[in-house]
């Protein structure tokens, strides 16, 4: 009873009886000088401004993004072959290997590929190397499930990476 009870006064449909416990007794005045009057609004209000915060964390990003530059090594490839890079993140493909970021490489650069995206800045993510054929399909993942690379992009700058294929 005095749980339900509890709640009931924490979401103002009820007054605190006079023998609430002293947190009941405590909560009650915070509670009549709040806007939200049910549960229903103070749920709402939360919701509005958690989707308010992660707006404003978004649309930094978005406004904000950084540089990233991933430099690979890769001399395995074979003519007609791509390396790209692939991760947790939109902007790497969602591990999607078609959204995928492609670099590249000429004939006097090569075995060395380089592929430039915008990142969102000061961001966690993973990601890993894939090489595909000429017709799209995956002929190598870097790594296994699990043994992915990863990285918190830096909340102004560029991020450059310096890496060889399946060397961690």
């Amino acid at each position: 009873m005095r749980r339900h009870l509890a709640t009931a006064v924490l979401a103002g449909i009820v007054a605190a009886p006079a023998l609430a416990t002293p947190a009941l007794a405590e909560a009650k005045p915070a509670l009549a000088e709040a806007k939200p009057a049910t549960a229903a609004t103070a749920s709402t209000a939360s919701t509005a401004s958690t989707a308010s915060t992660a707006s404003t964390t978004g649309s930094q990003q978005a406004q904000n993004p950084i540089a990233a530059t991933f430099n690979l090594v890769a001399g395995f490839t074979t003519y007609g072959q791509n390396v790209y890079v692939v991760g947790s993140i939109p902007e790497l493909g969602s591990w999607n290997p078609a959204k995928a970021v492609p670099l590249t490489t000429t004939s006097s650069t090569f075995p060395n590929w380089t592929g430039g995206v915008a990142l969102p800045a000061d961001t966690y993510t993973e990601f890993q190397y894939i090489v595909k054929n000429a017709d799209g399909t995956v002929a190598r993942w870097e790594k296994g499930f699990q043994q992915n690379r990863s990285t918190i992009t830096p909340p102004t700058g560029t991020y450059i990476t310096h890496d060889t294929f399946g060397g961690y």
